[in-house]
């Protein structure tokens, strides 16, 4: 396994034809607080950690913050216009002033709380182009990204919600694509 800074990661994605054109589609929407994560950045440090091929799923979490209007048809509208205008990725577009209420968690203040709350700490990861410039969030650190260690946020560590956890690592077998991966249970 190689070893990778936050430095890298900047490189890894500036040098990423694909990621950077997605990167100026979400940019061009021009929603508020807006940041693409989850996969999109987990996965391509993943995968240049472990010494894979990049596999671009196509799948992109754009996610951001209003609460001016917080209908999911709103959100459906613009996964549409997303994917007809850049059907080279297959969008998600989500508002986090409404997402909380999938897991029952308190209302979010932004989309960086939003995100905090995902299923993995290594997920909760993001990143922005302003300008020119690659903005990086790491809600709960890097260190988790960086070490290949999937564990679960605080809110999924409750025995309601910690299978959710258990279950995405077996349905998206992470543990064959990445076998240098720790699963750590908090």
């Amino acid at each position: 396994m190689t070893t990778y800074t936050e430095g890298d990661i900047e490189q890894l994605v500036r040098s990423d034809v694909w990621m950077m054109k997605v990167l100026r589609a979400a940019r061009s929407l021009n929603l508020p607080d807006w940041w693409i994560g989850a996969g999109f950045l987990r996965n391509k440090v993943w995968d240049a950690m472990e010494g894979n091929d990049f596999q671009v799923s196509r799948d992109v979490d754009l996610v951001y913050f209003s609460t001016a209007d917080v209908s999911p048809e709103t959100d459906w509208q613009y996964d549409e216009q997303m994917n007809e205008d850049f059907p080279f990725a297959e969008w998600e577009v989500r508002n986090q002033a409404r997402m909380h209420t999938k897991n029952g968690f308190d209302p979010y203040g932004s989309t960086a709380e939003g995100i905090a709350h995902w299923v993995e700490t290594a997920t909760c990861v993001a990143v922005r182009l302003s300008g020119e410039r690659l903005e990086f969030l790491y809600c709960h650190g890097s260190d988790d990204l960086l070490g290949m260690i999937a564990r679960p946020t605080p809110g999924f560590q409750t025995p309601e919600l910690r299978p959710i956890f258990y279950e995405r690592i077996e349905q998206k077998k992470w543990r064959e694509r990445w076998p240098s991966l720790t699963v750590l249970d908090a």
